[in-house]
């Protein structure tokens, strides 16, 4: 690389550099001199003007030494030192290359700098058509773990920050180096993942100045460049250094950051387009017309959502004998007739979907999954499925494909619905065989049915294999899920229409028909029900994976290991990024990219460049197709112990950083998915990925779950240990940590109690598990999670210590609330809920002593101190039975002891069933004003209720002040769960109402007289409903 001294003439090079960043594929290093101006060099003028306040000269020009001076002199007062730094900071004004710079599609942002002008900055360019992303700052390493939108862009501030300097002290000393060094880390070690086509572009540092250049040495010491190199753009370069900066490489930019910024957007003006259409982003509806959409939107989709459309694919091309040959399926070779078309499930499949979507009257989104053997064509026939909807004129289809499920936002699917005008619309998803995308698949169920939308029906086409789908049941509870079970045998007319398409290709050759009809005949003995691959392989004579072998044995050891290496992860349909890769077989960046990638790798290592945003990985490597690369690991790597080996040594060697830990994470569910390894070997490989991956917060949960496993004290403290140092990594409290650090708590807890080792251990950890299931059922309250286990510690306590009759009966309240509560709220896995209600009450026989429930319940009401307790049973007893005089008798005697919090708890729960009538809105806002505990102990319950209390009493925009505190605090909502509007005799409520829409909106809404309310129609269907005319809803 060129430095570039002269910008006219060298403006080609230039220009490199501006697509590269409006591409964005650069990350920004700022300094200094983006703040204060190039002229000056802030330490320096620290110096200087620093010395004019102490009235002598220390002689001394770098500013770490300089404190480091001072800090040894007991007159100084770093704090007044750094109030100085802030008093000139205050002075700094945001400049208009400052505002292009909040423009433009940084992939990362990384600053020594402490002002706040880049976020001012940006906080100018919001909210007009100027802004991309909105900017997330990080200030510290507690904040570091942080997984940005692909709205947004990271802003990570190395030295401090002035925003709160006590929080994020300024860096200048050698010791606050040393105590950021774990920050610099993590931060320049993601930049590892990226490929060459990524640039790192810095402004505001001189490497003239020896602060600069001791920058670019301590940034350079973490390795994170690999040889990579750094452009600098500086006004004021050592030109007779230019040798020397090529040696380090650095490319020099000859100009300002005033004038970079200038020429940028001087150019980005030029442009005739906009970045959108000169990306070609576009969406169709079913009648080929353009939809409108918002440029930002359509940026913000890309490379995370794709349109299935036949008219306007985009889809690279792929050859037809490369598909037979074992490549995987896109739309553009469905559209071209590649596939061998399966018309018996083809129509089948159709006329089922088609029937439940024009039957939907559910809150929840169907779900259609195509599954069937491994390699029978699965991901094929359903792109065939959705061309043949998408056929369908009357049905009225836009299809998407969600191609990268890590990065996939709710908010950009529903803004994506919203913006379509058709009657149905379609998700297809492909390689949800990977655990963590299949969570995610219904995470999208659920946040997508949450938003209820009106006039399209929304559904979701997945392909996975039978058996990762039956595994997936035995742990969750589907809702609306339907089964499409393909099978692999092909039809006589199937059979010939494949024959027909390999020989035009030149895959099989027949001369006439006899010949054809015995390579029919062939197939049908031979492979009655057998996958696509294997077939293929058999009537080519296994040419392809003869090529294959040849392929491999003429390449160099080190490509045959990356080969290797790729293969070993795609086989379990992950990609391998190309920073891994390069990793395992110990290149630096400059020999990988000249011996691998543009040499001996192409053709054998597909390559895919995906875009991705921040640090994540944007080169992958994969073969052919996950079967192939099953078979060619087999025939390479027949031993298992050596295929061990291998993955030993590939986790040992990853970089740290959210995206491989997310894959090593991937991988390792996929081996115990699998069951290829003991339970020996898998841990071996678990502590082999906590010697790279020791700071990641996300492999240490999977870790301290697998510690937790091996059912050892030693294990589980360990567990304990890494989760709460995992903890300490976020800036925000995770349910998840928290409830699995719970769980430990407790099977550490069983295993004293089970070597009777010291009973003061088994209530500490006890007690603490206790402690965290109440946090997480608190932050959590949809999820079966924050009940299961919460309840098994009581039943567990209730059959194995010893307590009083009092103690005995305030753990079967909490037992029976939280079944309540449970009941009520939990969208997904509720079957769990279920097997563990049927242990309590197989656990209750024993505890009442095969006595009758009733006469159970009696004893304790006799004893006055245990008798607000006998109430609250005695009440559920009774109200199963349907005697609900004697439960109003008990109502009001428990309204008497409501110094008792449990009593409050339950009254509380009860008025809130009951708000229809006024005289209990009165008691429930009572109660709440006098117990401000309720809201502590559940605040979801809380919010819901008064809601429902104030709306009733027509105070709606302080209803509205509670539905927003639900929405602000809690995510994963059960879309189904409601209560009907009564009146005061509990009868279900008819309003009269007009019908309306807002020209804007897509969803219908009600204008109520009677109440005066304007109220959007979001639960249920309401196609039936016309605009402007009345109706009783």
């Amino acid at each position: 690389m060129e430095h570039i001294i002269d910008l006219d003439k060298q403006r080609n090079e230039l220009v490199d550099i501006f697509k590269n960043i409006r591409d964005s594929n650069t990350i920004l290093f700022l300094g200094a001199g983006a703040s204060i101006g190039e002229k000056k060099y802030l330490s320096q003028e620290l110096i200087e003007l620093y010395e004019q306040y102490l009235c002598k000269n220390l002689n001394e020009k770098n500013i770490t030494n300089f404190i480091d001076i001072l800090s040894a002199d007991e007159t100084f007062s770093r704090k007044h030192f750094d109030d100085f730094v802030l008093s000139l900071l205050k002075k700094l004004k945001v400049t208009e290359a400052h505002k292009i710079l909040a423009t433009i599609p940084w992939r990362e942002i990384i600053t020594t700098n402490y002002d706040l002008l880049v976020e001012m900055a940006y906080d100018e360019i919001s909210g007009t058509s100027k802004h991309i992303y909105d900017l997330k700052t990080i200030r510290s390493i507690k904040e570091i773990n942080y997984k940005e939108s692909n709205t947004e862009v990271k802003y990570i501030k190395l030295n401090g920050c002035m925003k709160d300097k006590s929080q994020y002290p300024f860096a200048f000393s050698t010791d606050d180096f040393l105590q950021l060094k774990s920050f610099y880390k993590a931060v320049l070690q993601d930049l590892k993942n990226l490929s060459t086509n990524i640039n790192f572009l810095s402004i505001g540092y001189s490497y003239s100045d020896a602060f600069g250049r001791e920058l670019l040495d301590k940034f350079d010491s973490y390795n994170y460049r690999e040889k990579r190199w750094m452009i600098n753009v500086d006004p004021f370069p050592n030109e007779n250094a230019l040798a020397y900066y090529k040696q380090k490489k650095v490319c020099i930019v000859k100009c300002s950051f005033e004038d970079f910024f200038k020429k940028y957007n001087e150019w980005d003006l030029l442009q005739n387009e906009t970045v959108v259409r000169k990306k070609g982003l576009s969406i169709f509806d079913s009648k080929n017309q353009y939809l409108s959409f918002p440029p930002k939107l359509l940026l913000n989709l890309e490379g995370i959502v794709k349109q299935l459309s036949v008219e306007y694919n985009r889809d690279r091309v792929i050859k037809d004998s490369d598909f037979y040959k074992g490549e995987e399926p896109n739309f553009n070779l469905i559209s071209r007739g590649v596939d061998v078309v399966k018309n018996k499930y083809l129509l089948n499949f159709k006329n089922t979907i088609v029937d439940v979507i024009k039957k939907n009257h559910s809150t929840i989104i169907p779900m259609f999954f195509i599954n069937g053997d491994f390699g029978i064509g699965k991901s094929t026939f359903a792109l065939r499925l959705v061309h043949e909807l998408e056929k369908d004129i009357e049905f009225d289809l836009v299809a998407f494909e969600i191609i990268e499920f890590n990065r996939v936002k709710k908010e950009l699917l529903i803004d994506l619905v919203n913006n379509c005008k058709s009657k149905n619309l379609l998700f297809y998803c492909d390689e949800i065989e990977v655990e963590s995308y299949f969570k995610t698949l219904l995470d999208i169920q659920r946040d997508l049915s949450i938003e209820q939308f009106q006039g399209c029906n929304v559904f979701i086409l997945a392909s996975i294999r039978e058996n990762i789908l039956e595994k997936f049941k035995l742990n969750r509870n589907f809702s609306r899920m339907y089964n499409l079970k393909l099978e692999g045998k092909f039809e006589k007319d199937e059979i010939e229409d494949l024959l027909e398409k390999l020989k035009k290709t030149n895959l099989v050759s027949y001369r006439d028909a006899s010949e054809k009809n015995m390579l029919v005949e062939k197939i049908e003995s031979s492979y009655n029900s057998d996958s696509f691959i294997s077939l293929m392989a058999t009537v080519t004579s296994g040419k392809h994976e003869n090529d294959l072998i040849d392929s491999y044995n003429q390449l160099s050891s080190d490509t045959q290991k990356a080969f290797l290496y790729t293969a070993l992860l795609h086989k379990h349909k992950l990609l391998m990024p190309a920073s891994w890769l390069k990793q395992n077989i110990s290149m630096s960046w400059e020999e990988f990219t000249e011996k691998v990638i543009n040499a001996e790798g192409k053709g054998i290592l597909i390559q895919e460049v995906k875009m991705t945003h921040g640090t994540q990985p944007d080169l992958y490597f994969r073969t052919k197709h996950p079967l192939i690369a099953e078979k060619l690991v087999e025939r390479f790597l027949e031993n298992k112990d050596k295929q061990f080996a291998f993955y030993d040594r590939m986790l040992k060697t990853i970089e740290p950083g959210q995206t491989n830990s997310y894959l090593v994470n991937n991988l390792l569910k996929a081996f115990i998915k699998s069951g290829e390894y003991s339970e020996t070997q898998l841990n071996k490989l678990f502590d082999s990925g906590y010697t790279k991956l020791s700071d990641d917060p996300y492999y240490l949960l999977n870790y301290a779950i697998n510690l937790q496993s091996r059912r050892e004290k030693k294990e589980l403290k360990k567990a304990l240990t890494l989760l709460v140092y995992a903890e300490s990594l976020f800036d925000y409290r995770n349910h998840r940590f928290i409830h699995r650090r719970g769980s430990i708590s407790f099977d550490l807890a069983k295993l004293y109690f089970e070597e009777s080792f010291n009973s003061s251990y088994v209530t500490f950890y006890l007690n603490e598990a206790k402690d965290l299931f109440f946090v997480k059922q608190i932050l959590d309250p949809f999820s079966a999670y924050s009940y299961v286990d919460y309840i098994k510690l009581f039943i567990w306590e209730l059959k194995n210590l010893d307590y009083d009759d009092e103690d005995k009966v305030q753990k079967q309240i909490k037992i029976e609330e939280l079944l309540d509560i449970a009941y009520k709220t939990v969208s997904d896995g509720i079957e769990r809920v279920d097997v563990v209600n049927s242990s309590y009450i197989n656990n209750l026989k024993e505890i009442i002593n095969d006595l009758d429930y009733k006469e159970y319940l009696d004893s304790l009401y006799e004893k006055s101190r245990l008798r607000p307790y006998a109430c609250i049973l005695l009440f559920g007893y009774h109200n199963s039975k349907g005697e609900y005089l004697e439960c109003n008798r008990l109502l009001d005697e428990m309204e008497s002891y409501q110094e008792n919090f449990e009593i409050v708890k339950f009254l509380f729960k009860h008025y809130g069933r009951n708000l229809h009538d006024p005289n209990v809105r009165i008691k429930l806002m009572r109660l709440s004003r006098q117990n401000p505990d309720i809201e502590r102990d559940n605040s979801l319950r809380f919010n819901y209720f008064n809601f429902i209390a104030e709306t009733y009493n027509y105070n709606f925009m302080e209803g509205k002040r509670y539905l927003q505190n639900i929405n602000s605090k809690f995510n994963n909502i059960n879309p189904e769960f409601h209560y009907v509007w009564l009146d005061s005799l509990g009868e279900e409520v008819l309003f009269e109402a007009r019908i309306t829409k807002k020209s804007n909106e897509k969803i219908k809404s009600i204008k109520i007289p009677s109440i005066q309310q304007n109220i959007r129609l979001i639960k249920g269907n309401y196609d039936n409903l016309v605009i402007g005319n009345s109706a009783s809803l």
